[in-house]
């Protein structure tokens, strides 16, 4: 929500009236995304994910707290909350990964990831209609900042009390969960990462690869979004507060039966469930796109817009469980890089707008929907055909002596 507040807010204040301000501004999560992941790997190898987390919580909290300060004393304070923000948010996808390994049963692994990764979703789904009512209440778009801040450093204040990153040293976790938590669970073994294995392995790169072209279209639909609907389809503030959330209301509730559904399906091999839920929701995200770019109608407008959003959110169920089972406990580098791929986008995501949008018409528009189209497309084109199940072989044990369970 602090990195998504900023979307909002910008169409209804006039802060920095020139384009390459706005821009960078808008650019500023994405930067402070990829300088928070550089040490997140060794961070969280050497001081566990609930203090890496917790410590992103902070940063995270203080860049929106500080927020309507910095507006007041000038761009380049703006700018660094605006990295502050995207400082806090850079594991986010990392942590997506990382718990349902350990905390989920082999058997409610998707169940539990489909949970965790509708925190985008709901970051949404608050985000919006909160702002677009706030925004145009008395107590004004700094109130907004304020809310969220504070409520991120209470969350995370909880989170550190209550996260463990060992069920077995969880203290409200009985024998009888912790033996189903366990059960089937691979082995974890104490080797540095093989980041060269990793990088070079064909199904890692494709899912890399698929994951950049999906990423490029949410991010373009979630950064931008408010603006669509609020300058193209001529939708008022609160109108555009509440529209912006509601495929992500959607998205969050088709994600977790989606879920619950790939776990259910163990009469299916692994690859055709994931390559399953990775091509509905890339061809069903391209058809939302292509509608939206040659439909003037507002009504079918909006419809292919919730129907992008949503397809977009099945994407975990396909590209993430993919690479889970493919590099199991090395799976925080493999998701790390997903998440620096993620962050180039949002830092490419405004450039590329200014450059085919710099006059906001609907002419334009179109060609960035079809543009974004082609992008997912070439991505995605190669994932069902050269993706594997398998573990690879830089997961197996090499020295017994070193094994514990993971």
């Amino acid at each position: 929500m602090n990195t998504l507040t900023f979307n909002f807010t910008v169409i209804y204040t006039h802060w920095f009236e020139r384009n390459t301000e706005k821009s960078l501004l808008f650019s500023g999560a994405a930067i402070g995304g990829l300088l928070g992941l550089v040490p997140a790997v060794p961070l969280i190898t050497s001081l566990g994910l609930r203090n890496v987390q917790t410590i992103s919580g902070i940063i995270s909290s203080c860049g929106a707290l500080f927020f309507p300060l910095a507006i007041s004393i000038g761009f380049y304070t703006s700018f660094l909350c605006r990295i502050l923000q995207g400082i806090g948010s850079a594991i986010m996808f990392t942590t997506v990964g990382v718990v349902p390994g350990v905390w989920a049963p082999s058997s409610e692994a998707n169940t539990f990831m489909a949970i965790l990764s509708c925190a985008l979703q709901l970051s949404n789904i608050i985000c919006m209609p909160v702002s677009g009512l706030l925004c145009e209440s008395s107590l004004g778009w700094r109130s907004i900042y304020y809310l969220f801040g504070a409520l991120t450093l209470f969350v995370y204040v909880v989170f550190w009390f209550t996260y463990t990153d060992d069920p077995k040293l969880h203290r409200n976790v009985s024998q009888k969960e912790l033996g189903k938590i366990l059960t089937g669970k691979i082995e974890k073994i104490k080797e540095a990462v093989p980041y060269r294995a990793i990088s070079t392995d064909p199904t890692v790169l494709i899912t890399w690869i698929s994951c950049f072209g999906g990423n490029m279209g949410f991010f373009v639909l979630s950064l931008y979004g408010p603006t669509y609907l609020r300058d193209i389809l001529k939708f008022d503030v609160r109108e555009t507060g509440f529209l912006s959330a509601l495929p992500f209301i959607l998205s969050a509730i088709i994600k977790f039966t989606a879920g619950q559904v790939s776990d259910k399906l163990t009469f299916l091999p692994e690859k055709a469930r994931f390559v399953f839920f990775a091509a509905t929701s890339q061809i069903g995200f391209a058809a939302g796109l292509v509608v939206m770019a040659f439909t003037s109608n507002r009504l079918i407008a909006q419809i292919a817009f919730n129907f992008a959003i949503v397809s977009s959110g099945l994407n975990i169920m396909g590209v993430i469980k993919c690479i889970q089972l493919r590099c199991l406990q090395h799976v925080h580098f493999a998701i790390a890089v997903i998440s620096f791929t993620a962050y180039v986008v949002q830092f490419l995501a405004p450039i590329i707008v200014s450059v085919i949008c710099p006059d906001n018409t609907a002419e334009q528009w179109t060609i960035l929907f079809l543009f974004i189209t082609g992008i997912i497309i070439v991505c995605n084109a190669g994932f069902p055909f050269i993706t594997k199940s398998e573990a690879a072989d830089y997961t197996k044990p090499k020295d017994r002596s070193s094994i514990e369970k993971y």
